[in-house]
């Protein structure tokens, strides 16, 4: 490098830094001037100058040394320090410990968890440039604000940032003219993750004025799953490259960028990222600018400037910096849509962009509000903790839920990707352009989302049968889970992060979007899309409640129903009714009382929870009799019993038709047998749904102890004439779950066998050709799901045949090369594998780290748990100790399919204790990620000896936000214990008996 050319470059630098100190103190006149940030500077120095500064430093080092040594201890807390990753408390912890108190002895002055109300942001101007190899960030951000009272201090967030910089002015026309405010002290509370800014004495902030708070920061892109982070993919020629991505929901924006990080605090962002000339960057709005500036040592760096946001809250902003390629179409409005994957990739994004066109433009003209944004980005993340994230108009997504290869995929991968992006689309109406006012009505964003997402995909691929699967997999689920003492309610209060990724579960995804099923099935779907249209347009980029959809679905309905006194005994307290029915003569009498599979279980604190509603529900009790079966009747039971009189004698009836209802309802007398002789006599006079209903109260009834374990084993006997994947997979769900809990006993044996015997006409039917069937009422996608269910089966049964066809399909694949249907992988795959030994699992690791087709490593990472070796187990366990071998997102799965195995559900207890820390430490204390695996691991077990030892492991570790899993996990085993005592025996005898017929 010639030295004039030196000597320009470090001028230019010395330019730069001029600019933007004056910038962060308020002097800037040139907002569009901005500094880069780099770590590689170029400093000149004398000699004696650099010895005279080092000794200054050392001498400045052991001052603060012996001050930090001498001071108050230390509780967290660092005056313009980086942030310490402290666990978050609670407003009654905080004051019990009489506030946090600082090491300079004061307290810090701001005691709630929440931030003050009369602080509002308006706007953000956020700079950031990150350094993909050293994982440096440098940036500053602008946040013009009002106060709604006079205040001379500011509370705002901030987690593991090193603040450089700071100022606070009034927004005036010229800025030359206005002093920033002297600022008297900054302090920082890392359990809260707040920051208070207090100005000197004699300053303050008045109402009616614009105010702007400029920070200048530091921090490190994270490795973890959230905030900022690092992700990484191999491309084809076997290169690993990397990228920048965001994740921000619920609490991760503070540790991009200082900001008000609550959901009622909307503003509009104006981003500014700088970045290396051979990536791309990627932001909520569109680019408006891109500038070339040549920075040290030939690096060419640029800086893309984007359009200014719509007003959003801060979870929903989202950066990338990527090399990705894309492709795009537009929809008939005119709104761009993109997929975003790594290079070689595109191929795999055809389904997702032709799927998401015709979602969005469905989504337009059902909300009856266009989508607000000029464009929609799609981009597939390799390291992506969820399945996806809604950030307004840049979705993230898991790669399996978003590529999609038809020649390699299953139909159940195929159907996921159109399930997530079709949620996914409707947060950008239901979550995005309004949002919900804070994280206990969260489910309202998310169990909309939920319920939407099947509405959808049922519109563009009606064949699916969209709406009779949604009660496997939200409605049934949901009624499993809410049956438990230590459940919680839909709408629930949280205060600090930890509190509210516990929230994000089953209950708000699946019970929300059942209890909104249930809702629609009594308004009908014209209200419900009316209400829903009145409610966007009120509060379209605002902030909204429950209580603001319920008025708008009243009014709907011209009041004549009050939604929101019959929804707060669904939202406000937790659980569900059991509908206990009995008929004489004519007369039908109907009592609800709260279902809970644990009644007598007193460790769970039942009892100790009160509802404001005493556990009485508004219920719409829906039936249908053999006089009218395609006719549904309601009647409503108003937190009360309900008796009323049929016009005709039926010989049967059953009641929660297509289990809209989120209830179960347990017959009396004479009417389970009378619903039991219907289904062995004529199943299909009942539809898919209702057979599936009768199975699943069947079989959790048995579980709760309220009917004895012949009524689901009577009930069941009819599957040998099913022919629908609806009913089939509702009772495969429950013989599983039978299964691993009788694994070591004597009955696990006839149970099988029993299986077996109920799968063999369907096993012969759906047969092992990938293709559809002349099956009665199933289409041609639902086949192949009905086939892998049966197929899956027929192997843990040890259908000699099914084994047989299973392992030559594996051995030729393996050994010729010969290709697998995809809707046979997962079964071919872990036959293969249980049956394979040593070779067949290396294999199938070898192809998992060669394939770059995500549904297909999927499959493997699910299959290669199915080893018969504890061996390949525990090395398989071990695997997931190393990001670059497992990827962090896949540990769940992996630790779910070796537990879930009986040759490994003892390793993989013990593996989870053996590295519980390296799990909190890779995903994070506060991460709905540790709940998951301790459920994943435990939940099945069902001796004493198994409850005392994970009682004992876990009285002693902090599980942060997976505490309440934890407490489910254990209520689950507790039943699991009394279900085997009270079952075990009759079981055995009835199958002893029915099998020697």
């Amino acid at each position: 490098m010639s030295s004039r050319k030196f000597n320009r470059m470090n001028a230019k630098m010395n330019e730069h830094e001029v600019d933007d100190v004056a910038f962060l103190t308020g002097e800037a006149s040139n907002v569009n001037k901005r500094v880069l940030y780099e770590q590689d500077r170029i400093a000149v120095c004398s000699q004696k100058r650099a010895v005279g500064i080092a000794l200054l430093v050392f001498v400045g080092l052991f001052f603060v040394a012996v001050i930090i040594a001498f001071a108050t201890p230390l509780s967290g807390c660092s005056f313009l320090n980086g942030s310490i990753d402290t666990e978050p408390l609670t407003d009654e912890e905080l004051l019990e410990h009489n506030r946090f108190i600082l090491p300079s002895g004061e307290e810090f002055p701001w005691n709630k968890s929440r931030l003050p109300e009369f602080v509002r942001p308006l706007h953000y101007t956020i700079q950031i440039h990150p350094n993909l190899t050293t994982l440096d960030v440098t940036g500053w951000v602008v946040i013009q604000f009002i106060v709604l009272n006079e205040t001379d201090f500011i509370v705002f967030h901030s987690r593991n940032l090193r603040i450089i910089d700071k100022w606070v002015k009034e927004e005036v026309e010229d800025p030359h003219r206005v002093e920033p405010h002297n600022i008297s002290r900054l302090l920082e509370y890392p359990p809260f993750q707040q920051m208070y800014l207090e100005l000197a004495e004699g300053s303050k902030l008045v109402p009616g004025k614009n105010y702007s708070l400029g920070i200048r920061f530091y921090t490190n892109i994270s490795t973890e799953l959230e905030g900022f982070y690092l992700s990484s993919y191999v491309n084809s020629q076997g290169e690993r490259r990397y990228l920048a991505t965001t994740h921000f929901e619920p609490t991760y924006a503070r540790s991009a960028f200082p900001c008000f990080d609550e959901p009622q605090f909307k503003a509009t962002f104006k981003m500014i990222i700088i970045r290396n000339q051979q990536h791309k960057s990627l932001f909520n709005m569109p680019i408006k600018k891109i500038e070339t500036v040549y920075y040290g040592y030939h690096m060419e760096l640029w800086r893309d400037e984007f359009e200014e946001s719509v007003e959003m809250s801060t979870y929903l902003v989202a950066f990338v910096i990527c090399d990705y390629e894309s492709i795009s179409n537009k929809t008939t409005k005119g709104v761009e849509v993109a997929i975003h994957t790594p290079p070689g990739l595109l191929p795999q994004a055809k389904f997702a962009l032709q799927s998401a066109v015709q979602v969005m433009e469905y989504y337009d003209e059902f909300f009856g509000v266009p989508y607000p944004l000029p464009k929609q980005d799609l981009i597939a993340i390799p390291d992506f903790g969820a399945g996806a994230m809604e950030n307004f108009g840049l979705i993230t997504y898991r790669e399996t839920s978003i590529l999609y290869d038809s020649n390699e995929s299953s139909s159940a991968a195929h159907q996921w990707v159109a399930v997530v992006l079709a949620h996914e689309l409707a947060h950008q109406w239901f979550g995005n352009l309004v949002t919900m006012k804070w994280w206990n009505d969260l489910w309202l964003n998310e169990g909309f989302a939920s319920f939407i997402e099947y509405v959808g995909v049922d519109h563009i691929r009606p064949e699916w049968k969209m709406m009779e699967q949604f009660v496997i997999e939200k409605t049934q689920p949901a009624l499993a889970l809410d049956a438990l003492g230590s459940s919680h309610p839909i709408s629930v209060e949280v205060q600090d992060p930890r509190e509210i990724e516990a929230i994000f579960d089953t209950i708000s995804y699946n019970k929300g979007a059942a209890i909104l099923r249930m809702l629609e099935s009594v308004l009908g779907l014209n209200i419900l899309r009316h209400g829903l249209t009145d409610y966007l347009n009120e509060h379209k980029f605002d902030n909204a409640d429950t209580k603001d959809l319920w008025d708008a679905l009243s009014a709907n309905t011209n009041e004549t129903m009050k939604v929101k006194t019959v929804m707060d005994t669904w939202t406000l307290q937790m659980g569900y009714p059991l509908i206990e029915v009995r008929c004489e003569n004519n007369t039908v009498k109907a009592t609800q009382e709260r279902f809970l599979l644990n009644p007598a279980d007193n460790e769970t604190g039942v009892d100790l929870i009160q509802s404001p509603f005493k556990y009485k529900w508004y219920v719409p009790l829906t039936y249908v009799t053999d006089a009218k079966p395609r006719t549904m009747q309601l009647v409503w039971m108003n937190m009360s019993d309900y008796e009323f009189t049929m016009p005709y004698r039926a010989e049967w009836i059953k009641f929660n038709v297509n289990q809209t209802g989120f209830y179960r309802v347990h017959y009396q007398g004479k009417l389970w047998d009378s619903l039991v002789k219907t289904l062995l006599s004529n199943p299909f006079v009942l539809s898919p749904t209702d057979r599936a209903s009768l199975l699943d109260d069947a079989f959790t009834l048995c579980k709760a102890g309220v009917v004895d374990a012949s009524v689901p084993l009577e009930i069941a006997k009819y599957l040998m004439k099913e022919t629908d994947y609806v009913p089939w997979a509702t009772a495969l769900e429950h013989f599983r779950s039978w299964s691993k809990i009788l694994y070591e006993r004597q009955a696990h044996r006839l149970l099988m066998q029993f299986v077996l015997k109920l799968i063999e006409p369907i096993y012969k039917r759906v047969g092992w050709a990938d293709e559809g069937s002349h099956l009665m009422n199933s289409s041609f996608h639902t086949i192949r799901l009905l086939r892998s269910e049966v197929l899956s089966t027929a192997i843990l049964c040890d259908n000699k045949d099914a084994v047989k066809e299973a392992t030559t399909k594996f051995n030729n694949w393996m050994q010729k090369g010969a290709r697998v249907p995809p809707n046979l992988r997962e079964v071919v795959y872990s036959a293969g594998i249980k049956y394979g030994g040593v070779v067949g699992w290396d294999h199938c690791w070898a192809q998992y780290n060669a394939s770059r087709i995500p549904s297909e490593k999927k499959l493997l990472l699910k299959a290669m748990g199915s080893a018969s070796d504890p061996w390949l187990l525990q090395q398989y366990l071990d695997a997931c100790l190393s990001r670059d071998v497992v990827r962090p997102q896949d540990v769940r799965t992996v630790l779910a399919v070796v537990a879930s195995n009986p040759s490994g559900r003892l390793l993989a207890w013990r593996h989870l204790r053996a590295y519980w820390m390296n799990f909190q430490t890779l995903f994070g204390e506060g991460s709905f990620t540790m709940g998951s695996l301790i459920t994943a691991v435990v939940s099945h077990f069902s001796s004493e000896f198994d409850y005392v030892e994970v009682t004992n492991f876990f009285s002693d570790v902090d599980v942060g936000s997976g505490a309440r899993a934890l407490n489910q996990s254990l209520e689950m085993i507790r039943l699991n214990i009394r279900w085997l005592q009270n079952n075990e025996n009759q079981i055995e005898d009835w199958l002893r008996k029915y099998l020697s017929t």
